[in-house]
């Protein structure tokens, strides 16, 4: 199975976003770890997030979407998006990637900036992707569905 190309707004080279979980496990096999949260006070707003700590992935499926794969977060340098492997750049070296991809609809989490220096989370909205960084350095690629 190839899990090495983050294809923007389709998923990690076979791994496509909005697959069933049934579709899901049997590409991956059973997570490490599975978890269920709710992201708001309302009972229909659940998220159950599936890890794959060795491979670097996490997987969110959510009760809104019918319990679709929503998003999936790499934290691995194996992965990489047109041929780079962003996991551990510099945000310095991350920035220039997204400009040179043309990407304008930047914003960065001012909270998280703020809480912690030297931590900060970038959402990509052109892409729908954000890059988390810890100390300056890129630790986590999320992705999800570009909305049609």
């Amino acid at each position: 199975m190839n899990l090495k190309e983050i294809n923007i707004g389709m998923g990690l080279g076979d791994l496509k976003l909005d697959s069933p979980r049934e579709t899901v496990e049997a590409l991956m096999g059973k997570p490490f770890e599975k978890e269920k949260y709710n992201l708001s006070e309302l009972e229909e707003d659940a998220t159950e997030a599936w890890h794959y700590d060795e491979q670097g992935i996490s997987l969110s499926f959510d009760e809104e979407n019918n319990w679709l794969l929503t998003s999936i977060a790499v934290s691995s340098d194996q992965y990489t998006l047109d041929g780079v492997a962003l996991i551990g750049k510099s945000k310095k070296e991350a920035l220039l990637f997204i400009e040179k991809k043309g990407w304008k609809d930047v914003e960065e989490d001012e909270e998280i900036a703020n809480e912690e220096p030297g931590n900060s989370l970038l959402h990509i909205n052109d892409a729908s992707m954000s890059f988390w960084f810890v100390d300056d350095v890129l630790t986590e690629i999320q992705l999800g569905a570009i909305p049609a």
